[in-house]
């Protein structure tokens, strides 16, 4: 059964389960899906800990492709006073899953697809998952507009270094700008590829993001101004704007004038809202 997961700590005996588990129902991995499970128990309770310390006083936690169940019996042990939201896409899991609940009575199973779940999503602050890498950037960008205090996700090695790279670097672009705005961005630490089943093809990151800013009016025009400037992200500030806004810009408007002359890739997030603001008086 999947809620004696727990008590395994060698990763050998781990994957070898996760394996068999997979096989007594008859489930392939569908590699569309980015479906990958880590089967490190380490990781695991690492992952489950860190949940843990970031929740408190939070009443409940979602957790996005709980897959066969190997990430959530660890929350779930870990966060025995809270309830756990576990969403899979996958239906083919639901009987797994159904079983785990039924082990533990803090776990909610939601068959379904994140992406549109987080939208309904109320009274829940915490969210984490090991994000398929197919839909990682559209569930980052849902999660970020949704009622999330705490994010702890992971993702690709890759992509997790651009979501926490600096301006000025080559993987600074509008996802990361969009993000800073939205959270401060830890990077925890790098998972191997070899700590997960199927092994994917990458290594992986563990994310933690601490909300900064709810998504109102403000940061949509801050969404809106960095697609467009980051299109232009090689491009002088002033003439990528004045694309961006159809207009020539004045570039002696006060506070910014050592802004304008810059690269778009070079600008830091403070300096990107600034910006918005001026956007959002001259959409007006």
């Amino acid at each position: 059964m999947v809620k004696d997961l727990i008590n395994i700590s060698s990763k050998q005996e781990f994957k070898n389960r996760v394996r068999d588990i997979l096989t007594e129902n008859a489930i392939a991995i569908k590699k569309k899906l980015s479906q990958t499970f880590l089967v490190d128990p380490h990781e695991l309770k690492l992952i489950a800990k860190i949940v843990k310390k970031e929740s408190v006083d939070k009443p409940c936690i979602m957790e996005i492709g709980s897959g066969i169940g190997n990430l959530t019996v660890f929350l779930a042990f870990e966060n025995i006073d809270k309830t756990i939201i576990s969403v899979e896409y996958d239906q083919r899991f639901a009987k797994i899953l159904k079983e785990l609940q039924e082990d533990f009575y803090n776990v909610d199973v939601v068959i379904g697809d994140a992406r549109q779940i987080i939208a309904s999503v109320r009274g829940c602050n915490v969210v984490v998952g090991n994000l398929p890498y197919h839909i990682t950037s559209q569930l980052l960008l849902s999660i970020a507009k949704g009622v999330f205090d705490t994010v702890i996700v992971t993702v690709q090695k890759e992509v997790a270094g651009r979501i926490a790279s600096r301006p000025g670097t080559r993987g600074y672009g509008k996802l990361t700008a969009f993000l800073q705005h939205m959270f401060s961005v830890n990077y925890i630490k790098t998972i191997p590829l070899n700590k997960f089943y199927p092994r994917p093809e990458v290594h992986s990151a563990v994310l933690l993001l601490k909300r900064k800013h709810y998504y109102d009016s403000f940061s949509e025009v801050f969404e809106d101004i960095v697609k467009c400037l980051f299109f232009y992200r090689r491009k002088v500030v002033a003439k990528a704007l004045s694309r961006c806004i159809d207009k020539e810009i004045d570039e002696k408007i006060e506070g910014l004038e050592e802004i304008w002359r810059k690269r778009v890739y070079q600008l830091s997030v403070e300096e990107l809202e600034k910006i918005a603001h001026i956007f959002a008086k001259l959409k007006r």
